[in-house]
């Protein structure tokens, strides 16, 4: 199971994000940590930059065990502030091109449009600044 966590600072590290999540498998009124630190699999941070606006954004992805551990993370972190970081997490889902629903074959072109626009932002830059 995935978690991504949206708009980070930029010197964000690896090491910050999997301490914040590893926080996140404990209740809250525990004062012990109570789990085991092979809890996270997998964390990435991520670089978009905007073409158009001259923006960039920094996100994390963390893979964790079970979907029920990052169940426990989404709730125990969600709107809080841990070292500086606000955190909004939620489930990554991935997607791939060819399973894309919006996707349709020829014949079914008669059918009006539910979306008129993609919503997605063209030209984004991404890059995978660090893994662990």
């Amino acid at each position: 199971m995935w978690i991504f966590y949206k708009h980070l600072p930029r010197g964000v590290s690896t090491k910050e994000i999997k301490k914040v999540t590893l926080r996140g498998t404990r209740p809250s009124w525990s004062l012990l940590p109570v789990t085991k630190k092979s809890a996270v699999k997998r964390t990435k941070i991520i670089r978009i930059k905007d073409l158009n606006s001259e923006s960039t954004e920094y996100h994390a992805i963390v893979q964790v065990e079970s979907p029920v551990l990052a169940d426990t993370i989404i709730e125990n972190l969600d709107g809080r502030t841990v070292n500086g970081l606000f955190l909004k997490p939620h489930r990554y889902h991935r997607r791939f091109p060819n399973r894309d629903r919006r996707i349709r074959e020829q014949s079914t072109e008669l059918d009006e449009e539910r979306r008129k626009q993609d919503r997605r932002r063209n030209n984004l830059i991404t890059r995978v600044l660090d893994i662990n």
